[in-house]
């Protein structure tokens, strides 16, 4: 009787262990296929019911490929209290807080993973992106977005300017009945065209028209400078058969289409599209003799990389990858050539705010640069994909998913802006000095622009980018500065700040040249003397009316007569330098004082440290000649 007892929980045990083994088999199935529609069916009727680690990351990953973020934190977030959670699950957490902008978080768990995987690039580089967010912010001028209204449909994205309006990528909700695709659940991708009316507004989007939409996905396009010869990113299907690889995977392919009284007509496979391996995403240079794309053939150096290929006597040559510095460890994707030759795609490694991050590189002549990021807004913690830029430069168009699902943006490119603002103070007192004339010449335009510091010794100017200034400044009877500001070759807004010291010139007066000092028993101009020689260099450039005397003393000890020997070998050092230095000799003159001028108490017969006989060997120089300009 008491075996009878335990049969039903026996039997439930199977059951349920039966249960379990079904689901998990079908979901690794659907999981594998790329369903994840289907897997999450099945991996949610058991992850609750047996901490399976396995179940826990696919099911949390097939979360993220549909964009339902809650879902996978929830999932991750579980599966990490426990003790045998899987190792990846630490990283996908970690990417996960980076999307939620909890990026302090994401570093503590992406840190976990690594102490598993300490040689994993990817990871290396998503924790360096966490530790240097706040660089992604320097400047957030630089792009303003808005969302395109597209309420029929469930994602869009890649869209790209042709003829005059947009072609792009979408899916829509399904009704009962109808072909949907295992991975999102959605409809299949298409390619739509959009144009806008007389005022402005997006008109309703239209299948391209011909052979280019078929049963299942089509992507990315890129269009030939005629507007006549496509090439577009499509499931590796034709003649509405799917083709599968000997492991069952489904691969992307590119193919050609020519524009025939309307129509997208006479489909031709790129000839390195392979049933092994993807090819997609492809964008057209302007000419026409280059084909940059994504794939996962074999030599890639991540999951995808980016190649490009060349057609050169009416074939493309075999495609070359473009190299360690653009592709990483990571993912690759969505390439954009522009007229100028900058290459834009995104990628969810290099110094990613989250996700898929735009960034711009191009070729030198010799290899390519290193890529930079876009930044916010532009880019945000979520994936910021398909870019394009307009001709104009000024506008253009992204995909991101920072709003739940992926949509497109437009958005508008701003040139950075420069700020100078100066300030004119008493050198003494440091009080604000009013009506000092500042001339500014921009030195590309030739324009001078004249200002007068106002009663808080204040001026402002709006600088222009890619323009080299000159800083005039100068008041009656005093010393008159110079400064120079280049805003060549930057690319984020900036402030420059020029502050003048105001100083009245005074004959015979002797200032002090500070840091010019000389070893014991020496007259050479040290690396540290000339530095501080230079500026004054630049007093005498600044001030072409004024000659001058260099004065240079000497401690007390050694005897008066070679002491004053010395004090005139130092001076005439100093002149000799700001001689080389391109000042005219008429303008100099010089003087050795000895010891008889000291600074402090280090007389004969009285104990000094060498720092107190040092600021004894000092150079002064004075104003002895004002000139009329």
């Amino acid at each position: 009787m008491k075996k009878l007892k335990f049969l039903p929980i026996i039997l439930s045990m199977i059951i349920l262990n039966s249960c379990v083994s079904y689901h998990k088999m079908k979901g690794d199935a659907c999981y594998e296929a790329l369903a994840y529609s289907k897997a999450i069916d099945h991996y949610s009727k058991i992850y609750r019911k047996k901490a399976d680690p396995h179940v826990q990351l696919n099911l949390g990953d097939s979360y993220v490929q549909i964009g339902q973020l809650d879902s996978a934190m929830a999932i991750y977030g579980l599966a990490i209290q426990s003790q045998n959670a899987h190792p990846n699950t630490y990283f996908e957490y970690g990417k996960l807080l980076m999307n939620m902008k909890r990026h302090q978080e994401a570093a503590r768990y992406i840190r976990i993973y690594l102490q598993w995987y300490p040689n994993d690039k990817v990871a290396s580089m998503l924790l360096s992106s966490c530790n240097s967010v706040t660089d992604r912010f320097r400047d957030t001028t630089l792009y303003k977005l808005k969302p395109m209204i597209q309420e029929e449909f469930v994602n869009t994205f890649s869209p790209i300017e042709y003829q005059n309006g947009l072609v792009f990528s979408a899916d829509k909700p399904v009704f009962r009945g109808q072909k949907t695709s295992a991975w999102t659940g959605n409809s299949y991708l298409d390619l739509y065209y959009i144009e806008k009316d007389v005022n402005g507004n997006w008109m309703d989007p239209e299948l391209l028209k011909g052979d280019i939409n078929g049963k299942f996905h089509e992507g990315p396009a890129t269009f030939s400078a005629d507007g006549k010869t496509v090439f577009f990113t499509r499931s590796n299907y034709f003649k509405k058969k799917l083709e599968v690889n000997e492991e069952r995977e489904n691969n992307l392919k590119i193919f050609k289409a020519t524009l025939i009284d309307g129509e997208w007509k006479n489909l031709e496979e790129f000839p390195f599209n392979s049933d092994d391996y993807s090819c997609g995403h492809p964008t057209l240079s302007e000419d026409g003799k280059s084909l940059y794309f994504v794939s996962d053939m074999q030599g890639s150096i991540g999951g995808t990389d980016l190649y490009k290929s060349d057609f050169v006597n009416g074939e493309w040559t075999k495609p070359t990858n473009l190299g360690y510095t653009v592709n990483t460890a990571g993912n690759e994707m969505f390439p954009y050539i522009h007229h100028d030759g900058a290459l834009y795609f995104s990628s969810d490694a290099h110094n990613s705010l989250g996700g898929l991050d735009v960034f711009i590189t191009y070729n030198n002549g010799v290899r390519w640069v290193q890529p930079e990021n876009l930044n916010y807004p532009l880019n945000s913690s979520k994936d910021d994909f398909g870019f394009s830029l307009s001709s104009d430069d000024s506008s253009g168009f992204v995909t991101s998913s920072r709003a739940s699902s992926d949509k497109i943006y437009s958005f508008e490119k701003f040139a950075p802006t420069f700020n100078l603002f100066g300030s004119a103070k008493d050198k003494t007192s440091s009080l604000p000095v009013k009506d000092v004339l500042v001339e500014i010449t921009d030195s590309k335009t030739g324009e001078v622009i004249k200002m007068i510091s106002n009663e808080n010794g204040k001026f402002e100017l709006k600088l222009n980018p890619e323009s080299e200034y000159r800083l005039y400044c100068t008041k009656l009877g005093c010393f008159s500065r110079t400064d120079k500001i280049s805003t060549k070759g930057l690319k984020y807004s900036q402030d420059f700040y020029a502050d003048f010291l105001v100083e009245p010139i005074v004959i015979n007066k002797p200032i002090v040249l500070e840091n010019i000092y000389y070893d014991f028993d020496k007259w050479n101009i040290r690396d540290d003397a000339a530095k501080e020689l230079d500026k004054l260099v630049k007093i005498l450039k600044d001030n072409p009316q004024i000659d001058i005397e260099m004065g240079s003393h000497t401690d007390v000890r050694g005897n008066d007569q070679y002491n004053q020997i010395l004090s005139e070998k130092r001076a005439k050092a100093a002149v000799d330098y700001l001689i080389s230095q391109g000042i005219d000799t008429n303008r100099l003159s010089y003087k050795g004082y000895g010891e008889k001028v000291l600074v402090n108490g280090c007389v004969n017969d009285v104990f000094c440290s060498e720092e107190d006989h040092q600021k004894n060997r000092r150079t002064e120089f004075k104003v002895t000649e004002i000139h009329e300009q």
